[in-house]
């Protein structure tokens, strides 16, 4: 049976990556940036509350991880 807290978790981490590519897309370097913190910081609350299972975390992380490394030369 599917795990609706972590379900809701998942969709959570995922309007975040929405907000990263708008941003991106629309090359707003600085509120990418934001939502990458974001984005990583909900990522492991979500994480350390057990919202997340370690699959779905696992496959959340390594979307955040080509985000951050798309973004390298970001400076604010």
């Amino acid at each position: 049976m599917f795990n609706s807290k972590s379900k809701t978790a998942r969709k959570e981490v995922e309007a975040i990556f929405n907000e990263i590519q708008i941003n991106l897309e629309n090359n707003y370097k600085d509120l990418a940036i934001g939502a990458r913190k974001n984005a990583e910081k909900r990522l492991g609350e979500l994480k350390d509350d057990g919202s997340l299972s370690e699959k779905d975390y696992t496959k959340l992380k390594n979307t955040l991880d080509d985000y951050t490394k798309r973004m390298e030369g970001y400076h604010h």
